[in-house]
């Protein structure tokens, strides 16, 4: 007969490895910052010249929402990369919203109609050719810290870290109504 654990020790489980998730992030962080600072580099500016280099130009409003913080503070976070002149900024118009002719009123009928604008961000040739320098000798100091843990490890990890952004709603409301146990 195998052992269950009860609801408070699962808690417990969690709470600790929640506690690990964030020593280990930042203890990582803290072994990568020094190669940054030498640019000047914060480790979110430097996430944003990836997710740039690797998707292209962006909305600021996306790129703000998955870093996590308000449209301002990504404008705090573009700034000393605009100064290097590693990104630049460009206005854009959306194709308007697919509306048939007799929905609109009728003095718009038969006119030209343009979407909202945007502000995008994307990377400068400067910011490719810095980033296409940096990201090499960036990655294989990442890869030497990995190898505390084996190839396959490093896979269940990215896969675990995706599962936990992606969560699960049902089962998190299940889990906050549910009581412990004493």
């Amino acid at each position: 007969m195998s052992y269950r654990a009860t609801h408070k020790e699962k808690t417990q489980l969690a709470f600790q490895a929640y506690l690990d998730l964030l020593d280990a992030a930042e203890w990582f962080k803290s072994q990568m910052r020094a190669p940054l600072e030498s640019f000047d580099l914060t480790m979110r500016g430097f996430r944003l010249l990836i997710i740039l280099q690797q998707e292209g130009a962006r909305p600021i409003t996306e790129l703000a929402r998955r870093h996590g913080c308000s449209r301002q503070n990504m404008d705090t976070i573009l700034a000393p990369l605009e100064a290097r002149r590693w990104v630049g900024r460009m206005m854009v118009t959306l194709e308007a919203a697919k509306i048939p002719e007799s929905r609109l009123p009728i003095a718009r009928r038969g006119k030209r109609r343009d979407g909202p604008k945007i502000a995008v961000v994307g990377l400068t040739k400067l910011g490719k050719t810095f980033i296409g320098e940096v990201l090499p000798s960036h990655s294989k100091m990442v890869k030497a810290l990995m190898r505390a843990i084996g190839l396959k490890q490093q896979r269940m990890l990215s896969r675990v870290c995706r599962q936990l952004v992606a969560g699960d709603i049902a089962k998190f409301v299940r889990e906050i109504r549910m009581e412990d146990e004493d």
